[in-house]
């Protein structure tokens, strides 16, 4: 198998199809998988291709959709300068131009700049794979450092997951799991239990930063799960009434300390606590204090539900 044959297959993997049309590698992963592939100006059936830079790698289009689901499209057009996103999305079309040369004159040829669109953003994979691929955008250079600043922790019951710039890494801990072990019967936790839940969280996280050090780098921490969604409803002292809150560490704190120091009667007495997560509540908030003090984080963002 030649190398051309290995990229086709690796790429017909990743996109879940065979590739409809001529392309080379031009990003790679540390192990030599396709992170980005820039197209020919055609598919092989003749249909103008206007997205030349293709972001095909994994963990980068699956870090990017969840940019994009969070609003980041909107967030990118109101950030970037529309001068310069102008002149970046004819800086595109001049290169896809270029490759395209003068041949083929009488069949329709590719239009527009990045994603095919002219003005505006469209599609932040697209700028993302431009700008991995040494292109001069505005919108990519800003994807990337949303995905160094953002932070996604998902906590469930017995594992919690971190998802950082395309890494993801799920180590086993959770609320059911501390209250299993550490967090025995916690009615009031004692002092040594507390000590002990936050020290096994924190020891995960290390494992976390050790597998992947560019965690360090992220300053906001997006909280998703059932039980992050309920900590944030306790904090509020209601619903969340379908909108993004952001709780900053000092609220956090004092939560804890709250909770802490609560028996199960006093705890079931807080506004918007779910009886039957009188103790996960708990757990899950020593989650959230042993990463936000590990990873020195001063706020999360918990989305509403």
């Amino acid at each position: 198998m030649t190398g051309d044959d290995a990229d086709r297959l690796a790429v017909g993997d990743l996109l879940g199809r065979s590739p409809q049309g001529s392309f080379d590698v031009v990003v790679r992963d540390p192990g030599g998988g396709p992170v980005v592939i820039r197209n020919a100006p055609w598919l092989d059936d003749g249909t103008p291709m206007p997205t030349t830079f293709w972001l095909v790698g994994r963990r980068e289009v699956l870090a990017v959709s969840r940019l994009e689901s969070a609003g980041g499209v909107r967030r990118a057009e109101a950030t970037v300068d529309p001068t310069k996103l102008a002149a970046a999305h004819e800086r595109y079309a001049a290169e896809r131009d270029r490759v395209a040369g003068s041949t083929d004159a009488d069949r329709p040829r590719p239009t527009g700049g990045v994603a095919g669109t002219r003005r505006g953003v469209k599609c932040l994979h697209a700028h993302y794979a431009w700008h991995l691929a040494g292109g001069d955008d505005p919108v990519g250079r800003w994807v990337a450092a949303e995905l160094a600043a953002r932070l996604d922790v998902e906590v469930v019951a017995s594992t919690t997951t971190f998802s950082h710039a395309g890494h993801d890494r799920a180590v086993p801990i959770g609320p059911a799991t501390l209250l299993a072990d550490q967090l025995r019967d916690p009615d009031p936790a004692r002092p040594d239990q507390l000590t002990n839940a936050i020290g096994a969280v924190t020891d995960h996280v290390d494992d976390v930063v050790r597998d992947h050090p560019a965690v360090l780098d992220a300053t906001r921490l997006h909280l998703g799960g059932d039980e992050a969604t309920h900590l944030a409803v306790v904090e509020r002292g209601g619903p969340l009434g379908g909108s993004d809150v952001t709780v900053g560490r000092d609220a956090v704190e004092e939560l804890f300390r709250v909770l802490a120091t609560e028996d199960r009667p006093a705890r079931l007495a807080n506004p918007g606590l779910d009886p039957d997560r009188v103790d996960s509540v708990l757990a899950t908030c020593c989650i959230v204090v042993g990463v936000m003090r590990r990873l020195q984080l001063d706020q999360l963002v918990v989305t509403g539900g």
